[in-house]
């Protein structure tokens, strides 16, 4: 939104503490990176549907054992809503297109 350059961006990440998995190896930015999902309109590994059942089987092992994970929980919710609009069989990184959309807060 600020007019980057995903990939200079991700360049200036990736030599810094910034870098993480996301941005080294599966970038969630279209573009930024060949041969990975969101090169592919998120198509293909690990769907948003299989994270929203994990984020649902950590929230439960944290209910059972009364840790609050008040972002965990947040992250769940927003794994439902992309399931509920049409992104269950995308690569769970496409949360990063989901989430500007309207239906947040």
């Amino acid at each position: 939104r600020l007019g980057l350059d995903p990939k200079l961006l991700t360049q200036i990440l990736n030599m810094s503490s910034g870098m993480c998995w996301s941005s080294d190896s599966y970038n969630p930015v279209p573009g930024v990176m060949e041969g990975v999902p969101s090169g592919n309109n998120y198509q293909g590994g690990f769907w948003t549907t299989l994270m929203a059942k994990d984020l649902g089987l950590a929230q439960h092992t944290t209910t059972n054992t009364k840790t609050q994970i008040p972002l965990g929980s947040l992250a769940r919710q927003i794994y439902r809503v992309m399931c509920a609009c049409g992104y269950a069989d995308k690569y769970f990184s496409s949360v990063f297109q989901f989430l500007p959309t309207p239906l947040l807060p």
